[in-house]
């Protein structure tokens, strides 16, 4: 298994694109899958930098409908126009992000569906998208590991109302097809927390040790050296990651440096930062 960040917030390398977004090319068992596009088409120009090519790609998973997200979905399916699209049904709902007084739309996944509705492929919230590759959503409970950010809404029953995230889908990798071998646990941006999700792993497969997890614990505030949580949230999801056996935590995106520095502090060399450019290999 191969795992590429074609984009993100930084970089590991002056020669490549950032912004605020996340796209992950994946290599697993013959098959080849973007999650995320990231907020813009940024990602061809690494892409080809970074001699990944992505004109030929699978699948593409979106793991919900915000723009940091989706923004590149489009150009993909300009140049791959039989590529499939994996989401959520609850991405096809308006969501919204608060600007000081003003609410702004942050994700246009309806847009392209209404356009191109065979293209896509959408679940509830359970989805095998290949042999060993799963999409799945956070079935444990805990809402106080959930995101603390309170500027992000969503349209329900024709009201404006807080973010519920039903729409936010993490996926599953099993790199050899053996369960007993583990998994690859890959969160683009996990609201409804990184320990929950990890919980519910546990939950549906269990026995399985967690060889790796990738992703944004969506700690950031309105710039990477702010929090849009307490510090007590932070130390809450550390003292919890304590106790779950992983290998390596690879974060990035959302996640920002500041919490990314706290959580590092108490961490070590279990967690590391995941930046453009980078390349794992599991």
């Amino acid at each position: 298994m191969r795992i590429v960040c074609l984009i993100e917030n930084t970089s590991a390398s002056e020669k490549l694109k950032v912004e605020h977004g996340l796209s992950l090319y994946v290599e697993n068992r013959g098959e080849r899958f973007l999650i995320d596009t990231g907020a813009s088409d940024k990602l061809f120009f690494n892409a080809e930098r970074l001699k990944t090519d992505i004109s030929g790609i699978n699948k593409v998973l979106i793991s919900h409908n915000h723009f940091a997200h989706i923004g590149g979905l489009e150009a993909i399916m300009d140049v791959n126009p039989n590529v499939e699209i994996y989401a959520k049904s609850a991405c096809l709902n308006e969501y919204f992000v608060k600007y000081s007084l003003l609410r702004v739309s942050v994700g246009q996944l309806c847009d392209l569906y209404e356009e191109h509705p065979g293209s896509f492929v959408l679940y509830s919230s359970f989805q095998e998208i290949a042999d060993g590759f799963f999409a799945m959503s956070n079935e444990y409970p805990d809402y106080s590991m959930y995101s603390e950010d309170k500027s992000l809404f969503m349209r329900k029953d024709g009201k404006i109302v807080r973010d519920d995230f039903e729409h936010e889908a993490f996926f599953v990798v099993f790199p050899d097809g053996d369960r007993q071998h583990g998994c690859v646990v890959i969160s683009p941006c996990s609201h409804c927390g990184i320990v929950n999700i990890l919980r519910t792993v546990m939950m549906r497969f269990p026995g399985a040790p967690i060889i790796s997890v990738i992703g944004g614990f969506h700690l950031m505030g309105s710039t990477t050296k702010k929090l849009c949580c307490s510090v007590d949230h932070v130390d809450k999801t550390i003292n919890e990651l304590m106790g779950i056996d992983t290998g390596t935590i690879y974060t990035c995106h959302c996640t920002g440096l500041v919490g990314y520095g706290i959580m590092k502090q108490r961490l070590g060399d279990r967690i590391q930062y995941l930046q453009t450019g980078e390349e794992l290999v599991f």
